[in-house]
């Protein structure tokens, strides 16, 4: 009964996060709530599609990055 105890953190892009504290005017406690899913209000929706829309480039040049 070996169990870590270790608790992992998600890691979320911090100039995407800023960027989204400067548009909508919340915390930044709040927008990465928003995020993860633990808020679940019309604007909680909205962040977490604009968080995702901002993030997906990135990820698609990391991986071409990598694949290169």
């Amino acid at each position: 009964m070996d169990k870590s105890k270790k608790k992992k953190y998600n890691k979320y892009n911090a100039s995407v996060i800023n960027a989204l504290i400067e548009k909508h005017g919340f915390s930044g406690r709040y927008i990465r709530q928003c995020v993860s899913g633990e808020r679940t209000s019309l604007s909680a929706d909205k962040i977490r599609k604009d968080y995702q829309s901002m993030i997906a480039p990135s990820e698609k040049k990391v991986k071409e990055f990598l694949n290169d």
